[in-house]
């Protein structure tokens, strides 16, 4: 805050000490007044101006103090310290932006998504997920881990059709554990399966991505896709029963040197989960146990060091996506609203001006700016405009509309239009509530633009709005369509006799 001026203040002090003699003056001049007729009435009204003096004297220093004081500005509340409160904050700003979704399906698929992982966030259960490519051995991997047949183990491709998720159960840990085998991705005709499985990695704490051989360069792709939005992986390098030790080794390497920078060499492990049947000399089959033992260490190891740090960051992960989620389904909903708004009030203002068509071309200009349109547009944003504030903006948008020459182009563009739709002179007295309702299309959608960036014009001002709207709304396509429904509105209104 800046200090006063000396001299300011000295004139203040001085003016006070004025104002104060003269208020003395005053008093003692009405106390020899009234003290002629009654002195003890006379000292009552001096005493009684006294207190009136100094109460009103204590009211100005009460204020005076609150005005010259530095301003405290109120305090932000504090971030979030933890991934846990953050996702915690997150879920009630998206249980507030749901409330305001109108559309009954849309809202009750975000409810659900909402309590889905507000149960996860109170039940704080590991979520591990198996992804891969198509039978790279995911479901074996699952029944190895689970020590028991969990699920149907096939070479054919696209045998987990859905995720399943089973309950593990692990001596070593004293947390509920889930592991889910999601669908097999690049199948051919997979496509749903994909997306399935692609929506269950999003929601893993732990992300298992089996390969049985070098990662392809799709694999590879989706997999840094994955890693780049923070999943905590390991990669498993699956079936090594089928190889050499020098072919595994050589695997492993190659492997790892290709996720350098991405994945810790400790995190890209060989195992065989469903090692092939061994036929003995005397006839018999033998089946080798699963040997798992390098990624059930690595496993336990990331659960004790990791465990609460990434189920706090997965929820905070989900409830992000959530969230953009309800805000895309917000704007679309506030969209609709608004383009209802502008079409009302387009066609209300055409029709006047059709039916009583007026000379001054600026009118155009004002019916294409209404300020209660502008107020209705604010609401739409959750944003509260006063009737003065929409009046300053609608001039000034109008001002600038016919300043880049909008209206005079409107005009021209909608005359050749009416008049290949319908005949010359009915075109004519038509032409300006046309005008008006196209001018006032391209102030509804500019004001658009303004609530949707806070009550801003952006970088290019106004100016640079009302022109983009200006060029979206003077295509071909879309003034054949404005220009038929302009036609069908208003050719009543005019009377085609005259």
């Amino acid at each position: 805050m800046r200090r006063l001026h000396p001299a300011l203040i000295a004139i203040a002090i001085l003016t006070a000490l004025a104002l104060l003699l003269l208020l003395v003056s005053a008093i003692a001049n009405l106390y020899a007044g009234v003290a002629v007729v009654s002195p003890l009435l006379a000292q009552g009204l001096v005493v009684l101006l006294i207190g009136i003096l100094i109460a009103a004297i204590g009211v100005l220093a009460y204020y005076g103090r609150l005005f010259l004081r530095p301003r405290r500005q109120r305090p932000l509340p504090p971030p979030p310290e933890t991934a846990t409160a953050a996702a915690s904050a997150n879920l009630e700003a998206i249980q507030r932006q749901i409330d305001q979704v109108q559309d009954e399906v849309a809202r009750q698929a975000l409810l659900a998504k909402s309590q889905s992982i507000t149960q996860d966030f109170q039940r704080r259960a590991f979520k591990i997920v198996i992804f891969g490519t198509g039978s790279a051995g995911k479901t074996a991997l699952a029944n190895a881990l689970m020590g028991e047949m969990m699920g149907e183990v096939a070479p054919t491709l696209g045998t987990t059709v859905t995720g399943q998720t089973y309950r593990l159960a692990m001596a070593e840990l004293d947390r509920e554990l889930w592991l889910t085998d999601s669908p097999g991705l690049l199948e051919v005709g997979g496509t749903d399966r994909e997306t399935e499985a692609r929506r269950l990695a999003t929601t893993a704490d732990l992300l298992l991505y089996v390969v049985d051989n070098d990662l392809h360069r799709a694999e590879y792709e989706l997999l840094c896709q994955l890693l780049q939005v923070g999943k905590r992986t390991l990669l498993v390098f699956n079936k090594t029963d089928r190889y050499t030790t020098g072919e595994v080794a050589q695997i492993l390497k190659q492997l790892r040197l290709r996720l350098r920078g991405l994945l810790s060499a400790e995190s890209v492990v060989a195992i065989a989960a469903q090692p092939q049947a061994v036929t003995l000399t005397n006839g018999s089959v033998f089946q080798p146990d699963p040997d798992i033992a390098a990624l059930v260490e690595p496993i336990l190891h990331v659960l004790r060091t990791e465990g609460d740090e990434l189920i706090a960051d997965n929820l905070l992960l989900q409830s992000q996506q959530l969230g953009q989620e309800a805000r895309e389904q917000l704007s679309a909903q506030r969209q609709r609203q608004a383009d209802a708004t502008i079409d009302r009030y387009q066609w209300i203002g055409a029709g006047v001006l059709a039916a009583t068509p007026l000379p001054v071309v600026d009118m155009l200009a004002t019916a294409a700016v209404n300020t209660q349109m502008v107020v209705e547009l604010g609401k739409v944003y959750g944003i509260e405009v006063s009737i003065e504030d929409a009046r300053t903006l609608a001039i000034s948008l109008a001002k600038t509309m016919t300043s880049l020459g909008i209206v005079k182009g409107a005009l021209k563009l909608l005359s050749v239009g009416l008049q290949a739709n319908i005949a010359t002179a009915i075109a004519g007295k038509l032409l300006q509530g046309a005008s008006a309702a196209y001018l006032t299309r391209i102030a509804g959608k500019s004001f658009i633009e303004y609530f949707r960036q806070n009550q801003t014009w952006g970088d290019g001002g106004m100016q640079a709005v009302i022109e983009q709207q200006y060029q979206l709304n003077r295509r071909e396509d879309v003034v054949r369509q404005f220009m038929q429904t302009a036609v069908n509105r208003m050719i009543s209104t005019v009377d085609t006799d005259h």
